[in-house]
């Protein structure tokens, strides 16, 4: 399945961890088939998050809608998410960052469509370290952007990159439509989406690899020097909740 437009850029950002931004990496026609069978906001197909804990105000994310179900899709978009997740394709991001010995993540477990509405948030964290069906390292993620609409002197939502002691912000990203990033992770590959006031469009998938780290399979969130404590509070007891048998 060719879905690479032939033509696109790769930066890469090296501190404070590894990041590669691509720009224009989707062929045209992937990203119109794709846009065609985007669900409509108010589909029940997305899940809606929570927007409570504890009966208590969600602090760590608000607005974020997810389909991560191949069967919830449409047929073009489940074929581009099966194709992203297979071994020839795993090669193709190997190649395209050097990262070796790679493990496409067949599970899906943090794959899928995502939107974040207007008004919408998800607080500073770093990513959940190792997959809990296989035991395998959670080792890279990989965003495309897909708001055709973004304008980056009048919209918010970009994807925000904190220091190992989170006490300043290193990099703002934008989101680009058809814009590829890619990051290395670890437990201080701390990132977020703080403040987003258009509809935010993303489709986004993990690659594994075989290797140590510590035990986690839920994202860390942390404060950042002017946020609440009850954050980093929050996030490390959600950080080591079990899943649901």
């Amino acid at each position: 399945m060719k879905i690479e437009s032939g033509n696109f850029k790769v930066k890469k950002i090296k501190h404070p961890y590894p990041i590669w931004i691509i720009d224009n990496f989707f062929d045209k026609n992937v990203l119109q088939n794709i846009k065609k069978e985007w669900p409509e906001i108010n589909s029940k197909l997305w899940h809606r998050g929570h927007e409570y804990i504890n009966h208590k105000k969600n602090i760590l994310e608000q607005g974020m809608l997810a389909i991560s179900k191949i069967e919830h899709m449409g047929d073009f978009t489940s074929r581009v998410i099966k194709y992203i997740h297979s071994d020839d394709f795993t090669q193709r991001i190997s190649d395209i960052t050097n990262e070796k010995n790679l493990v496409t993540d067949t599970t899906m477990r943090w794959s899928g469509l995502r939107t974040m509405l207007p008004n919408s948030f998800q607080a500073i964290h770093s990513d959940a370290r190792r997959a809990p069906i296989n035991g395998l390292r959670k080792e890279l993620t990989c965003l495309v952007y897909l708001s055709e609409n973004y304008d980056k002197d009048k919209h918010s939502g970009q994807f925000e990159v904190w220091s190992d002691d989170m006490a300043e912000c290193i990099h703002k990203i934008n989101p680009l439509y058809n814009r590829l990033v890619i990051f290395l992770n670890s437990d201080t590959s701390y990132h977020g989406v703080p403040s987003v006031n258009f509809e935010r469009r993303a489709m986004l998938w993990s690659i594994l690899k075989d290797g140590e780290s510590t035990n986690r399979s839920k994202a860390l969130f942390v404060s950042r020097p002017n946020d609440s404590s009850e954050i980093s509070k929050l996030g490390l007891e959600r950080a080591y909740i079990k899943d649901k048998k």
